[in-house]
């Protein structure tokens, strides 16, 4: 038997063995944004792009584009709308602006966003977080986690003098799309926020340091 080869599968297997393997794609949230003055609050993460509903209206068809985002829904009225109305929708508090409404009688109950690059942050301000709302992320077709209302802020029964700004990280993987439903009026969001990945010049300029730390390192051996 050769024992060079058996050698070299040794050592391929042991390197194969010490490589860690890639971490599944996970997503948190955490809470804060910054005052803008008639929306609310809306996100204080530097460099990310903010969607702002202010001239949409009930007639506005689907689907809606700006920006990386395409939001879709069925029915014939659109989910955006003004102030707040009893028993269907309530403004987010300090938001007198357009905002975006899920589940209330005749609006969609479902509305899809899509991402034409895929992103690793998304924020929005909620309010009157209800246990009946619902935020799913995916990875292309791959489910990366939902919560509902009551998950993101308690105590999510409908309190309409509650709200916040959420921000979601995804890490190991990105965001390309999420799927926001209600099965009760309502679920209300306004000034959507993303951030797109690192440009290919940020990665390179990455392992450029990554390729120095390991020459340093190199000659102090």
């Amino acid at each position: 038997m050769d024992h060079r080869i058996v050698g070299r599968a040794v050592f391929a297997f042991a390197l194969a063995a010490s490589v860690p393997s890639l971490p599944a794609t996970t997503i948190s949230f955490n809470f804060g944004g910054q005052s803008c003055g008639s929306a609310g609050s809306c996100t204080a993460v530097p460099g990310a792009t903010t969607i702002s509903f202010d001239s949409l209206t009930v007639s506005t068809p689907s689907p809606y584009t700006q920006g990386l985002l395409t939001y879709t829904w069925t029915g014939s009225q659109s989910p955006f709308v003004q102030g707040s109305v009893s028993g269907q929708y309530a403004a987010p508090v300090g938001d007198t602006t357009t905002f975006l409404t899920i589940g209330t009688a005749n609006k969609p109950a479902t509305v899809t966003l899509s991402f034409s690059k895929p992103v690793y942050y998304f924020g929005f301000y909620m309010g009157s977080p209800d246990s009946y709302n619902s935020i799913s992320f995916y990875d292309n077709t791959t489910l990366i986690r939902s919560f509902t209302g009551d998950q993101l802020i308690n105590p999510g029964n409908g309190d309409q003098s509650i709200s916040d700004y959420l921000n979601f990280y995804v890490s190991g993987g990105a965001i390309t799309q999420i799927v926001m439903s209600s099965s009760k009026a309502a679920f209300e969001t306004d000034s959507h926020s993303y951030a797109g990945m690192p440009e290919p010049a940020t990665w390179g300029a990455l392992g450029l340091g990554l390729g120095l730390l390991a020459l340093r390192a190199r000659r102090r051996q």
